[in-house]
């Protein structure tokens, strides 16, 4: 009984900068939840278009043996180039998933397949006018198409989550609750 006399007796000007307080409080706490939630959609948009790059990028390890197949039963002088493919298919397996790592492994996978078409193209006219050889090098060259395309879609997505993050007030709110920047796809 007593707070509410006390709670009476106080003028409107105390009132007034209670009530203002309490808005300006539930403001900044609003306003901190929205930024929040925006730079964490931003995070999973990124890490979507990073699974989007997996998705590919398993797709064209799966196409790795039936190419590796389909040449061994034709050539046996390429050994090396498919041992050395079949080798950098088994490391992308093994990944642990970061870009970097995967980007060096894609880039030396990459310049064995190329070693392996170049080889194949010059050496075993045969095997190169194939109807099979052809549908499976147009798959992993339609495969790779969509791997740069999800590369630049993952790259754009992180450019703006880091922006985000790294301009006010997400620089603030993002250093409150311990979020970092992402890394871009570089190489492969």
């Amino acid at each position: 009984m007593a707070h509410l006399k006390r709670w009476m007796r106080m003028n409107r000007n105390q009132i007034t900068c209670i009530v203002l307080l309490a808005l300006v409080l539930t403001g900044l706490g609003a306003f901190t939840i929205l930024t929040y939630n925006g730079l964490v959609s931003s995070k999973l948009a990124a890490d979507n278009k990073w699974a989007a790059i997996q998705v590919q990028y398993e797709r064209k390890i799966e196409l790795i043996p039936q190419l590796v197949d389909l040449v061994e039963n034709y050539t046996e002088y390429e050994e090396d180039t498919l041992t050395a493919i079949t080798e950098l298919r088994t490391q992308w397996l093994n990944l642990n998933g970061s870009p970097t790592e995967q980007a060096n492994v894609s880039t030396q996978l990459n310049l064995a397949l190329n070693t392996l078409f170049v080889a194949i193209s010059e050496n075993y006219p045969t095997l190169y006018a194939s109807t099979l050889y052809q549908e499976l090098f147009d798959e992993i060259t339609g495969t790779e198409n969509r791997i740069t395309m999800a590369k630049l879609d993952y790259n754009d997505a992180v450019t703006a989550y880091n922006t985000a993050l790294q301009t006010f007030p997400g620089s603030v709110i993002g250093g409150m609750f311990g979020l970092e920047t992402m890394p871009l796809y570089l190489g492969g």
